[in-house]
């Protein structure tokens, strides 16, 4: 089933997990194997793939082992900045500025309390 966003995060585990062991059977991998492959325990690849939640590194080494790894990058790129942005070149952002509210008023004396 295709993931737009509006799914519930148990949908997506459960989901994640039914693919993940597709993978895993296509590849003619056992789940005692990918225990070994993936230094989990046994009950530790059916939790991921009956969609239990799950610690995302435990996630990760299942990925791993089946060489998932690298399609990190599509799921979650790497942020380039344009030049226009980049104030200070090599620097990256630390942080999100907030917005400034637009206010007609001007600012008075006491109104800072």
């Amino acid at each position: 089933m295709k993931i737009t966003g509006n799914e519930s995060n148990t949908y997506i585990l459960k989901e994640l997990g039914n693919r993940l062991k597709e993978i895993r059977v296509n590849a003619g991998i056992t789940q005692e194997e990918m225990s070994e492959r993936s230094g989990l325990s046994l009950s530790s690849v059916r939790r991921i793939e009956n969609g239990d939640n799950v610690k995302i590194e435990n996630i990760l080494n299942i990925m791993r082992a089946l060489s998932l790894i690298g399609n990190l990058e599509v799921v979650i790129p790497e942020q380039i900045m344009s030049p226009s942005m980049n104030l200070d070149v090599g620097k990256k952002r630390q942080r999100a500025v907030s917005k400034k509210k637009n206010t007609n008023s001007e600012w008075k004396w006491g109104e800072d309390k």
